[in-house]
């Protein structure tokens, strides 16, 4: 899951919800977005909710004109819908938005919203309690994500901005099997559902959130992490230019043309780069680590566990990990269940002091 994950909760943090909610409990996707036209098939036929003659078609397109100012939604007799050719569970919606383009929702039961994430999310073949410590998490994350939507028409993306979902195309039998062993399952303190972090590699010591997003709670503090002894981000090096470096803190609202040196200035305790310091006509700029790394990309920049040095007109980041750092570290997961540990206890590690209840 990319590490983007936390930018649509953290306004909402302040929020601690109850983990006694329904088993039935449905969730609204996001899946698509801004589309002028969109086709959905179905092999068994397309049912309209609300269409009282009963007719079914195989193929439909809908423009944005057709749709007036209602949600539209519409079922599979079967089991899948696609949806411009990517196939879903449940029913599928269809909003006008006032740009005049379409929002698509998948709207389904958690249960099988997560049998799509699980294995878009982390290697289907890990070992079985990883997959059921990753389950657990992205349905805890789900929740919470759920309830702090607030009014917007969908709960979570189905991007790398929330946690990744693929349908049923993104359906796997050891990741499905992870989903059905641990039904209803969540990660709790005191109780509440937690928002439940997660990224890749952490390099070797995950991050308190309080560093990063200033979300200053006990099980979401930095802990020793066995990563890099499987990781295949351990170590990693990107070198950028200078004038690239430039441009893309341009990109995001940074007056400057070129600058003469970029430093680290701060650090976080477990050792990643809290922020920059950038000297530009001769005056210094401080930039939070992560700015940075997003401005140049995530899959550029990996992590903010790096160093930094100017070389020859690039900056050249040398680095180790994968993702913010926070919560669950899916390599560190993967090396506790090749070590015998159980999804229960990879869990207690990465969130300490939470315990697992089932929703009801």
């Amino acid at each position: 899951m990319a590490d983007k994950i936390f930018l649509s909760i953290v306004c909402a943090v302040v929020c601690i919800f109850s983990a006694e909610v329904s088993a039935a409990e449905n969730i609204r996707v996001a899946i698509a977005d801004n589309r002028k036209t969109v086709l959905l098939t179905s092999g068994s036929g397309l049912e309209v909710e609300g269409d009282l003659s009963g007719a079914q078609e195989k193929r439909m397109t809908f423009a944005a004109a057709s749709l007036g100012g209602r949600p539209m939604r519409i079922r599979s007799a079967g089991d899948f819908i696609r949806v411009n050719n990517k196939s879903y569970r449940g029913c599928v919606e269809l909003r006008r938005k006032k740009n005049g383009l379409i929002l698509v929702i998948n709207d389904l039961d958690i249960e099988e919203y997560l049998k799509g994430v699980i294995a878009s999310e982390i290697p289907h073949d890990w070992e079985f309690e990883a997959l059921k410590a990753q389950a657990v998490a992205s349905r805890t994350y789900a929740l919470y994500q759920k309830r702090s939507a607030g009014h917007r028409p969908y709960h979570i993306l189905a991007t790398v901005n929330s946690q990744v979902y693929n349908g049923g195309d993104g359906e796997r039998r050891n990741a499905v099997r992870a989903v059905k062993d641990t039904k209803g399952l969540v990660i709790v303190y005191h109780g509440e559902v937690i928002p439940a972090f997660y990224h890749s590699s952490c390099g070797g010591h995950t991050e308190n959130a309080e560093e990063f997003w200033g979300i200053d709670e006990p099980y979401l503090k930095g802990v020793d992490c066995e990563c890099q002894e499987i990781s295949k981000y351990g170590l990693w090096e990107k070198r950028v230019s200078i004038a690239k470096v430039a441009t893309a803190l341009r990109r995001i609202g940074y007056r400057l043309n070129t600058f003469e040196d970029l430093t680290i200035a701060s650090l976080t305790p477990a050792g990643r780069v809290k922020s920059v310091a950038i000297r530009s006509a001769g005056k210094m700029k401080q930039i939070p680590g992560e700015t940075l790394r997003t401005a140049l990309g995530n899959t550029v920049i990996l992590s903010s566990f790096f160093e930094l040095e100017l070389i020859d007109g690039e900056a050249v980041f040398s680095g180790r990990g994968s993702g913010h750092g926070v919560g669950l570290c899916q390599w560190g997961a993967q090396e506790m269940a090749q070590r015998g540990s159980d999804f229960r206890s990879i869990l207690s590690h990465y969130y300490p002091g939470t315990s697992l209840a089932r929703m009801k």
